[in-house]
């Protein structure tokens, strides 16, 4: 069965600044600074995580429904996939 996971784009550069991650992209010059959950969608993606999974380690540190933060995060990786940030990886049988 094939699976689709995210992973960071191959040219963006991550560097933690005052707490927050900031992200160059090489290809355009433009900056994109992510918040703390912006951060943690990141780190989860970058470890393999499925952003279900994401959620799942944040619900416990936010008070907040485990549907409305899965739809924020969804949404979150939408806006990366489209400014090439994340991009998509399809994996054969594991």
């Amino acid at each position: 069965m094939k699976q689709t996971r995210l992973k960071p784009g191959d040219d963006i550069h991550v560097r933690e600044f005052d707490g927050e991650l900031v992200l160059l992209d090489l290809r355009g010059g433009d900056y994109f600074g992510l918040d703390a959950i912006g951060k943690a969608l990141w780190v989860g993606v970058s470890e393999g995580l499925s952003v279900h999974e994401v959620a799942l380690r944040l619900v416990e540190e936010y008070d907040v429904a485990i549907d409305v933060l899965e739809r924020d995060l969804d949404a979150l990786r939408d806006k990366m996939l489209a400014r090439g940030l994340l991009v998509e990886v399809v994996e054969g049988d594991r």
